[in-house]
């Protein structure tokens, strides 16, 4: 199970993503670069008509049994660019900018300029920084040369936003950088300027892989051309000289398009094709394809986005919780800055009078582009074959068992997982799960402990009385894995270019010989991995939470591998996701464990961020986050017919320490955990953590009681080993 700090939801099932995707055109404001005709906010006031937004989604919209993933995107169009040199095309004179705005002869915006370029780079900055406090990430997509500026100027934006979680990703204008008639050239040249696009960004200082693009939607081989530069994601589409979206394109359901586009034919694109190699990210339930046409006709900026409220709405009265649902709306920032003094105020009015109270409902959740793709990838993993857009998402391939009834459980079935792994502070960790299954004991119920072998043998030698507590008292007993196991992000260097017979042997070596945390070798002298929890444990542990690996071959070949240790069941939705109508899902022979919502961390009173309820215990709002209180909140809130699977997760180090985890600092080489480092490993590099203060200790067992007390008498609190034992009925 990858910790909560680096798995922010991933895969949610029902949820419509809404995306608003801003455009940075703003040529305009400075000295000697008047903006030109056609560009948004040209010959006009910052702002138009009212000043305060009307408009909010009904209250009756949308539900927390299919939450809605929020992201702000960004296109960073391509001021001053050139023809690139591996299109076979002339460049453009330098300094001759971007052709066709305004008019032969006219001055045109350059990104080489440094005050336009700085002016862009401020409001990336001030956006994000409205979004973050609003508790989300962007998805910022840029282009050159705003990249190259960025690189050869020493302006580290695009990195600074990655660093604190935003995505960064790529907008293709293709004439810009493929020279007229573009859609004339051959697959070779536009995979070679794409990836030359992603390198650019790479040398602005952004370090993870790009996946995610927007643009060049009229060339008939987008999809090969794209998938060839190791791109997976695309929405956004549009005809370029229209402005225009085909209306067979508008909806929420994302799908797999059959084939590449034309000007006079996107039936292709319109069609699913399971097999597709891309993600397409529809724009939402708008009732006219011409945005640009709309935002004119709305009367000014607020008036447009109160427009966009309704789309939103249409959006969420459309979604179904069998689905991944989406919605997205761009715009361009010079459009609505708004009055001096007040940048982005419709922006900041929008995120907090209709988004926020949407976000505390849980009716919306932040999710970067990447993260909404992988959310209906991991819907299309349990529907093989199945038309997203089809009436019903029954797979061919196997259907759920039915699903309890209410006369089984009265309000719902509720999972006390504790994930183990502070391998740095092993007298506290055992102290806490010896105390956490005592508890459960006490008022007559079952915890799930998800145990990593590093910590099964720190207990064996310094602390066997942990491992007799859990025994005796009768707890589940799962499995997951940490840094340096090759099945951790970032570590699985050991598997790159194995075939399918050597990735699954090595794979079982990792479950059957000792982990060196040290080096992340095996250690073959020692017993290790999942068969030496299981031996120690007396029992094979039921749930592995190894399996949210982005490589669907190492994916695969890990669920086999468990599966043939014993494996029961594995975690894709880690805090949340799946159909309640059909809880039971399987995916290569295992259950997948339900979990329709949790109760580990929610939106603040205000909207402003999601935030884990033992850490804010001690403020104004520690009411708000009294995890009894928001179970009962949950409860009574859910609409679904069938009653929910929830999981109330936590880390045994939660407890008792606060802040990164204590063997962050020797794996990676920022508190974040984004900056893996190689091996070997310092094994006493300084712990980043601090220890909880013992009142703020008590707080947290005071409360965690008061969950269990309040479940054990209201639900029906179930481990693993449960659900496996009601799939079977």
């Amino acid at each position: 199970m990858t910790s909560v700090h680096k798995q922010a939801g991933l895969a949610v099932t029902a949820a419509i993503v809404v995306t608003a995707a801003l455009m940075i055109v703003d040529a305009a404001q400075r000295p000697g670069m008047p903006p030109g005709r056609g560009q948004p906010g040209a010959g006009r006031p910052p702002a138009v008509g009212a000043s305060t937004l009307s408009r909010v989604v009904a209250a009756d919209a949308g539900s927390a049994s299919a939450p809605v993933l929020i992201d702000i995107g960004i296109h960073i169009e391509p001021f001053g660019a050139n023809v690139s040199e591996l299109a076979g095309r002339p460049p453009r004179p330098a300094g001759a900018g971007r052709a066709g705005r305004g008019g032969p002869g006219a001055r045109q915006p350059d990104f080489n300029e440094p005050e336009f370029f700085a002016r862009h780079a401020a409001d990336l900055r001030q956006v994000a920084a409205l979004v973050e406090k609003a508790g989300g990430r962007l998805t910022v997509q840029a282009q050159t040369p705003f990249t190259t500026v960025a690189a050869s100027s020493g302006e580290r934006v695009l990195a600074d936003l990655e660093a604190k979680g935003h995505e960064i990703a790529l907008h293709f204008h293709e004439d810009a950088h493929l020279g007229p008639r573009s859609e004339t050239l051959p697959v070779s040249a536009w995979t070679a300027v794409l990836k030359e696009q992603l390198a650019a960004i790479a040398k602005a200082g952004v370090t993870r892989p790009i996946v995610y693009w927007s643009g060049g939607n009229l060339y008939p081989q987008l999809l090969q051309a794209a998938s060839a530069a190791g791109l997976k994601y695309n929405s956004d589409f549009k005809n370029p000289r229209t402005q225009e979206t085909p209306a067979e394109l508008l909806g929420i359901f994302p799908w797999r398009p059959a084939g590449g586009a034309s000007e006079s034919d996107v039936a292709a694109f319109a069609r699913h094709d399971p097999a597709g190699p891309i993600v397409f990210l529809p724009e939402g339930d708008y009732p006219v394809t011409d945005f640009a046409a709309s935002r004119r006709a709305a009367g000014g900026d607020y008036a447009y986005f109160d427009s966009v409220t309704e789309a939103l709405e249409r959006s969420l009265r459309a979604a179904r919780p069998d689905r991944v649902n989406v919605f997205h709306v761009t715009f361009h920032t010079g459009e609505f800055r708004g009055q001096p003094g007040r940048p982005f105020d419709v922006i900041e009015q929008w995120l907090t009078k209709v988004v926020a109270p949407l976000a505390r409902s849980r009716k919306v959740r932040w999710a970067t582009y990447s993260q909404m793709a992988a959310a209906y990838e991991a819907w299309e993993r349990e529907h093989p074959g199945v038309d997203p857009r089809s009436a019903t998402a029954a797979s061919p391939a196997a259907a759920s068992p039915a699903v309890p009834s209410r006369g089984a459980s009265p309000a719902g079935y509720l999972t006390f997982a504790v994930n183990v792994h502070d391998w740095r502070n092993v007298g506290d960790s055992a102290d806490t799960v010896i105390r956490a299954a005592q508890l459960f004991k006490k008022y007559g119920v079952h915890g799930d402990f998800y145990l990593t072998a590093p910590m099964v043998a720190a207990y064996a030698k310094q602390r066997p009385d942990a491992i007799a507590t859990l025994k005796s008292t009768g707890m589940t007993i799962s499995y997951h894995v940490r840094a340096p196991h090759p099945l951790y992000e970032g570590f699985d260097g050991v598997l790159n270019g194995l075939d399918d017979a050597q990735l699954r042997a090595t794979l079982r070596d990792y479950e059957t010989y000792a982990l060196d945390l040290r080096t992340g070798a095996l250690n073959r002298g020692a017993p290790g991995g999942y068969s030496y929890v299981a031996s120690v444990m007396g029992t094979a542990p039921v749930v592995i939470g190894t399996a949210t690996q982005r490589d669907r071959r190492v994916r695969t070949a890990a669920l086999d591998v468990y599966k043939s240790l014993g494996a029961k069941m594995f975690v894709q939705y880690h805090e949340q996701g799946g159909d309640p109508a059909q809880p039971f899902e399987v995916a290569n022979g295992l259950l997948v464990r339900p979990s329709h919502f949790s109760i580990t961390r929610w939106m603040t009173p205000t909207g402003s961020m999601e935030a884990f309820w033992w850490n804010q215990l001690n403020g104004r709002g520690a009411e708000w986050f009294d995890p009894a209180k928001k179970l009962e909140l949950y409860l009574k809130e859910w609409k679904a017919p069938q009653p929910p699977f929830a999981t109330a997760l936590i880390h045994e180090n939660n407890f008792y320490r606060f802040g990164p985890e204590s063997w962050t600092s020797v794996y990676y080489a920022d508190r974040e955990a984004r900056r893996v480092l190689a091996p070997p490993f310092n094994l006493d590099a300084a712990d980043l953590s601090r220890e909880r203060p013992a009142a703020e200790q008590r707080k947290i067992w005071d409360a965690y009681e008061a969950l269990v007390k309040y479940a054990a008498s209201r639900v029906s609190v179930v481990t693993s080993a449960d659900i496996v034992a009601l799939a079977k009925r």
